[in-house]
């Protein structure tokens, strides 16, 4: 009889307005065109990890570990923001299993950055959920067959109210 090879189960949680309340200032990006780098993207990013986590989808993360899972951060960062993510996850007590950022160079939309790297995770993982705070990842992760939570405050709807 042959070695049956089985992945692990995965949850992918987002990280900026999903774990962390980036709702202070989503206005850094209200309006932000995601193929290019405005200077509000940066600042965002550095001020996210001075957000305070939403508890509640820490706690699903937490229950999602207990529960044997994988869990793993998918995020719309550029891969040098990853100190900033690992130091704020450490400050908060939470632990993950891998953390996925974009590369550097890469300047597509959010939605179409975060379906490519959920593509790279499905060939080493069973990803059984993903909870995200935005529409567009989450309709690109259910075209990819995972069923989503949606979760906190996405930066999206600040963008409508800051323009209009």
């Amino acid at each position: 009889m042959g070695c049956m090879h089985s992945t692990p189960e995965a949850v992918v949680f987002a990280f900026s307005g999903t774990l962390n309340d980036t709702s202070s200032i989503n206005y850094l990006v209200a309006g932000h065109h995601p193929a290019c780098d405005a200077p509000g993207a940066d600042r965002f990013q550095t001020e996210a990890v001075l957000c305070p986590p939403v508890k509640q989808v820490v706690q699903l993360l937490k229950l999602e570990r207990r529960m044997g899972r994988k869990v793993i951060v998918v995020a719309e960062a550029r891969d040098h923001y990853r100190p900033h993510i690992e130091s704020w996850l450490d400050l908060h007590g939470i632990t993950v299993d891998r953390i996925l950022l974009r590369p550097v160079s890469d300047h597509r939309p959010d939605a179409l950055t975060k379906a490519t790297l959920m593509e790279e995770l499905k060939t080493d993982y069973s990803v059984i959920h993903a909870y995200e705070a935005r529409a567009d990842v989450a309709r690109a992760y259910e075209r990819l067959g995972v069923p989503v939570t949606r979760t906190g405050i996405p930066a999206v709807s600040a963008r409508r109210k800051a323009v209009a």
